[in-house]
């Protein structure tokens, strides 16, 4: 793992072992050796995904291989998994959430690259010699989250007292006007048209 307030150390690979995954990766080196780096990362170091939770008690865990393609792509194949708490929708009660996406990500140095990139890649865009893991992992996580979150079951439903509407009965003939809204106006128009 590397320190923090020392942008230049880069961390080596961790095969093998669960521990804290490193602040910053050498891409070259990182490329070279065919890295493999595997551990788990807080949510402190997330904060724009950490802005979507109800708290920061979780954990969020990640797997990154660097590889070279034989047509020379620089790639990154991996996982992203995390157990977080956010706030249900529904009933604004906490709610648990599992997280989980595949990271294949290709990467360029310019926009223009991007055309390029055959579909299953994912771009990433790199500006030095050195990737921010948390950032990345950040930006899977946030691809992955759900637009509404909200409990599965009827719990909701039922702390709230929601009741659910009950079905007309077939041949109940009703007041059509309240079946319908629009006969209403229906009735109006042919008051109108008549002399």
């Amino acid at each position: 793992m590397t320190d923090a307030g020392d942008p230049d150390s880069f961390a080596s690979p961790v095969r093998g072992t669960r521990s804290s995954l490193p602040i910053y990766i050498d891409i070259r080196k990182a490329f070279d050796l065919e890295s493999v780096f595997e551990g788990s990362c807080s949510l402190e170091r997330l904060p724009r995904f950490a802005d979507c939770l109800a708290s920061l008690d979780g954990e969020v865990s990640g797997q990154l291989q660097f590889l070279t393609t034989e047509a020379g792509r620089r790639v990154i194949l991996g996982s992203v998994t995390a157990t977080v708490e956010v706030i249900c929708q529904r009933c604004l009660e906490p709610l648990s959430l599992q997280l989980a996406d595949a990271i294949q990500l290709a990467l360029v140095e310019s926009e223009s690259q991007i055309d390029s990139l055959e579909p299953r890649w994912d771009p990433w865009l790199v500006d030095g010699p050195r990737i921010t893991i948390a950032s990345l992992l950040e930006e899977q996580l946030m691809l992955c989250m759900p637009l509404v979150n909200y409990h599965p079951d009827d719990r909701c439903i039922e702390a709230l007292e929601y009741q659910r509407q009950r079905e007309p009965r077939e041949g109940n003939n009703g007041n059509r006007a309240a079946q319908n809204p629009f006969e209403v106006l229906k009735v109006l128009k042919e008051n109108d048209e008549t002399p």
